[in-house]
């Protein structure tokens, strides 16, 4: 009765090392490539931001100027194709007027380039706008080429996938 359990468990364990060597020829198989790694989310949202542009102003007003129009359309389409993309639209003034008048020009400023976005067919929750007015020039210095540099909205990536968080200003 010994050997008849012996013989099975040679049998048993012969027959478990087949299976094992089958295994071997199944993953002879065509193997594809292994994808390759995801760019971190970060470096991913911040080559986004570089690509929004910014929207200049006429002296006083909420009229966009120059090419604004179109830049504002390509920035429209960043936020359709990256849509878990959040930004904030800061409003800038040139340095003439004063500081309140200047702010609330500023805010209607990032208030009309939103609108415009929502327009366009981004949803307003995705956009959030601030006033800087005068106190954050893009350019130093006084005269008309100065001052129409500075009469402008900036884009500010504030959120991207996955909730990566960005901060700074992007052109």
């Amino acid at each position: 009765m010994r050997l008849f359990f012996v013989v099975l468990l040679v049998l048993g364990s012969t027959a478990c090392r087949k299976k094992a060597e089958v295994a071997p020829e199944q993953t002879n198989m065509v193997r594809e490539a292994p994808p390759p790694a995801p760019e971190p989310v970060q470096e991913k949202v911040q080559e986004v931001a570089r690509n929004f542009q910014r929207v200049n102003f006429a002296f006083d007003s909420t009229d966009m100027v120059g090419d604004s129009s179109s830049a504002l359309s390509a920035n429209s389409k960043i936020l359709q194709e990256f849509s878990s993309i959040r930004v904030e639209i800061q409003g800038h003034a040139d340095e003439r007027g004063t500081t309140d008048y200047n702010l609330a020009l500023g805010q209607r400023r990032a208030e009309a380039v939103k609108s415009r976005l929502v327009g366009m067919g981004v949803p307003a929750a995705r956009v959030t706008v601030v006033s800087y007015g005068k106190e954050r020039p893009l350019v130093s210095g006084s005269g008309e080429t100065v001052w129409s540099q500075n009469r402008r909205a900036e884009f500010r990536v504030l959120q991207g996938a996955d909730n990566a968080r960005i901060s700074g200003t992007v052109n």
